[in-house]
């Protein structure tokens, strides 16, 4: 289900969902209560010279139940592999191109899910023994149990570790859905000369060391109004490079003395890279000109296996946060567990979409 907003509209503050970790395992859930667990590099034992990649565990949590195993190992151009947990073949089956090589889903995946929160050791192989990956499963039976305990699946009979003989309600947990007011496209944005205005009284002056790359982006037009997104450099490391946005807004004519006025950018949750209280930063940022989507991609080392993401849409007035993910443990994960996520419309499709008085009577 998902729950609609007006452009402009005051709205809750996202709360995106907590990331806890279990040994070697790392779990959380977002807004709408779907939840992922993934293993973590053992480092008591081979770490990363044994490590092929991590397991994903995911699970929703409406009507749909979608249970999901998957293997992010390295292309080593194995076509087929066998899951071994403990000595024991509890899977085995094809190696696909693509994202996840390896995905096991339904029945299959209740199996080997539960031998999973039973073992000690997961090892991957290909069809002559070599290890693709070895998994340690320390701590995946706390981190499965946590994602029963997320759904409120405790002791009935779709519990993953907690089963008993209650029913499962699913959840009806609303996705929040926000409407967007962009305006008309087009391609005005302000000169170099205030650019330079700009960041010479910005707070950003001096912590521009390092690569220095301002960006500027229209975010259209609405009568004679005009509107540009600029994302100012405010300093960079070996793997992360910050970003300030503004948003920049122009009545007329330069020709007639008209001039750009700039405002920094809001947000409807604060990108977690700056932290409450400190000056909104974007990393590594990314603007989507199409869709009109900002992200925010922030590494805690660079090999990318921790950090936060976010992304957040335009509504027309400030950056509304719709996807957000995140890894504590720099610990070989290399895709982050989702903590929260919203869907968007334009205002002008609901307008189209909405039935009108005549057929609303009918």
């Amino acid at each position: 289900m998902t729950a609609a907003t007006d452009a402009g509209t005051p709205l809750p503050v996202p709360a995106p969902g907590e990331v806890k970790v279990f040994k070697d395992w790392s779990v959380g859930c977002d807004n709408g209560g779907n939840c992922e667990a993934v293993s973590l590099v053992d480092n008591a034992s081979g770490g990363f010279n044994e490590w092929g990649g991590p397991i994903f565990i995911e699970r929703t949590a409406g009507r749909d139940d979608i249970l999901k195993i998957r293997v992010l190992i390295q292309d080593t151009g194995v076509s087929e592999y066998r899951m071994i947990i403990d000595g024991k073949v509890v899977e085995s089956g094809p190696i696909s191109q693509g994202d996840y090589p390896i995905e096991i889903t339904g029945d299959n995946a209740k199996k080997v899910t539960r031998a999973i929160a039973r073992g000690r050791k997961l090892n991957v192989t290909g069809p002559d023994g070599s290890s693709l990956t070895k998994i340690s499963l320390s701590g995946s039976m706390a981190a499965l149990r946590y994602i029963d305990r997320q759904q409120k699946r405790v002791y009935t009979r779709t519990a993953l570790i907690s089963k008993g003989r209650r029913t499962y309600r699913p959840q009806n947990t609303e996705i929040p859905l926000v409407v967007t007011n962009q305006w008309t496209p087009a391609k005005r944005i302000p000169a170099t000369t205030e650019i330079v205005d700009l960041v010479e009284n910005s707070v950003c002056k001096d912590d521009r060391f390092g690569v220095v790359e301002d960006q500027i982006f229209p975010l259209g037009k609405k009568d004679d109004r005009y509107r540009a997104l600029v994302l100012m450099s405010c300093g960079s490391g070996a793997y992360n490079f910050s970003s300030a946005a503004y948003i920049g807004e122009i009545k007329g004519d330069e020709k007639d003395g008209a001039s750009w006025a700039f405002r920094p950018a809001t947000y409807d949750l604060q990108p977690s890279w700056g932290g409450e209280g400190r000056k909104p930063l974007l990393v590594n940022a990314h603007w989507e000109e199409n869709r009109q989507i900002l992200s925010s991609f922030a590494k805690g080392r660079g090999i990318g296996d921790c950090g936060s993401a976010e992304s957040f849409i335009w509504d027309g007035e400030q950056f509304r946060l719709i996807e957000a993910s995140s890894m504590q443990e720099c610990r070989g994960a290399y895709e982050w567990i989702t903590t929260w996520r919203a869907t968007y419309k334009k205002a002008a499709t609901m307008a189209q979409q909405a039935p009108s008085s005549e057929d609303a009577m009918e």
